[in-house]
């Protein structure tokens, strides 16, 4: 890992900026966090509670200045794939120990020096599985936005029975979701700027009980939301064996994320972060993630450009953005159960868009007959293959 002389947790001269980088980074992630929950089919705290966690001591321990470790719409899908989570009869019991043991499989990737192996992914490969879960967040989020419950084996059945029965559509849901998308598209035009997303959520959910949309869900409908910071607990070891698959495929799919940070993302001298450095401070985020009822994270790359486009300079923005979560947590968590579902969903559903590549996947097309195949397959085989299989797939 990068030697601790050069770790640089702040500067007398940026802390202003530091901290102002680090407020941004803060309240943007308290929508998304609990909005990763959702879409990890969990309790949207835990959500809240890995971006928390996650970047706070991911800041202290990765190769990168500005590497922010939150739980990623990929990791979520993976974590919603796995069915002692979201079919068991405890739910947070296994996604803690999840998180734990991703945490460890990182740490040993790290610490054996084997960040130079992500180089050896082919970008078709990566292309089309990104692509797919730019689809499935989407699509994951339909019943919410539109308040149907849909019914089938997969996201791609359940779109379809959601097409076969439009005239059930909950139309004021419908509209509050779509409202949502409006509110954050043209906010964010604004002096606003990122912080209109977190306007959206907070006008969008508001409408709702002005405009006496009672039957519309809330998130406190559907999970319990403390006001509190989260005490440590500790993993089941008799559950370990049984989450060893998901725990290698967020591995897999957090450290080629965290991986594309570390080559794009320069240290304020000019150089790049160490690959192994950052895998280390990855899983040292998923173990307090993990033992602190957060769900797994890995190196988000939009909340890493969002923290250095709002001027950070030092690890102090991301440590100071996992304090003003605690703070936000603490202060308003009993009004985190007022935001809306389909405001939530259609969150998600601008992220989803935001996640499509088709350029990338332009670029891909044009090199010739084999990519195109290799991409098209992991692509097709993300919308329908749980994603914890998938991976290892990848991985072999």
């Amino acid at each position: 890992t990068m030697p601790a002389k050069k770790r640089q947790f702040f500067n007398r001269n940026t802390i202003g900026e530091d901290l102002i980088a680090g407020l941004v980074l803060g309240i943007q992630s308290i929508p998304d966090g609990l909005a990763n929950g959702l879409l990890a089919l969990i309790n949207p705290i835990h959500g809240l509670y890995g971006y928390m966690m996650g970047t706070f001591s991911g800041a202290f321990f990765t190769s990168s200045t500005f590497m922010s470790v939150q739980a990623t719409s990929a990791m979520a899908l993976v974590v919603a794939s796995v069915p002692q989570i979201t079919a068991g009869p405890d739910p947070n019991t296994p996604l803690f120990t999840l998180a734990i043991l991703t945490g460890v499989f990182m740490l040993v990737v790290g610490l054996l020096k084997l960040g130079s192996l992500v180089r050896f992914v082919p970008n078709a490969v990566m292309t089309g599985f990104v692509n797919a879960v730019a689809v499935l967040i989407i699509l994951g989020q339909l019943d919410d936005f539109t308040g149907y419950s849909s019914t089938g084996a997969n996201r791609i059945v359940r779109t379809l029975d959601l097409l076969q029965n439009l005239d059930q559509v909950h139309l004021p849901t419908l509209m509050i979701g779509i409202f949502t998308i409006i509110l954050i598209l043209t906010l964010e035009k604004t002096s606003l700027k990122s912080l209109g997303m977190v306007v959206s959520i907070v006008v969008a959910s508001l409408v709702v009980p002005l405009l006496g949309m009672e039957e519309i869900v809330l998130v406190r409908d559907v999970a319990t939301i403390p006001n509190s910071l989260p005490r440590p607990i500790l993993p089941s070891l008799a559950m370990i064996p049984g989450l060893i698959i998901p725990a290698l495929s967020l591995t897999f799919v957090g450290l080629m994320q965290g991986a594309g940070i570390t080559q794009s993302v320069p240290e304020p001298d000019g150089s790049y972060p160490d690959a192994s450095g950052d895998f280390v401070g990855q899983g040292v985020a998923n173990v307090v993630s993990g033992l602190f009822q957060g769900t797994a994270v890995g190196g988000s790359l939009s909340a890493t450009s969002l923290v250095v486009s709002a001027g950070a300079r030092t690890r102090l923005a991301n440590i100071s953005a996992g304090l003003v979560m605690a703070l936000a947590i603490v202060v308003f968590g009993r009004f985190v159960g007022a935001i809306a579902m389909p405001v939530l969903a259609g969150l998600l559903i601008v992220v989803g868009f935001r996640t499509l590549k088709p350029r990338q996947m332009s670029m891909v097309w044009k090199t010739g007959m084999v990519q195109q195949a290799v991409m098209t397959l992991t692509f097709l085989a993300a919308l329908f293959i749980p994603l914890q299989y998938l991976s290892l797939i990848h991985i072999s």
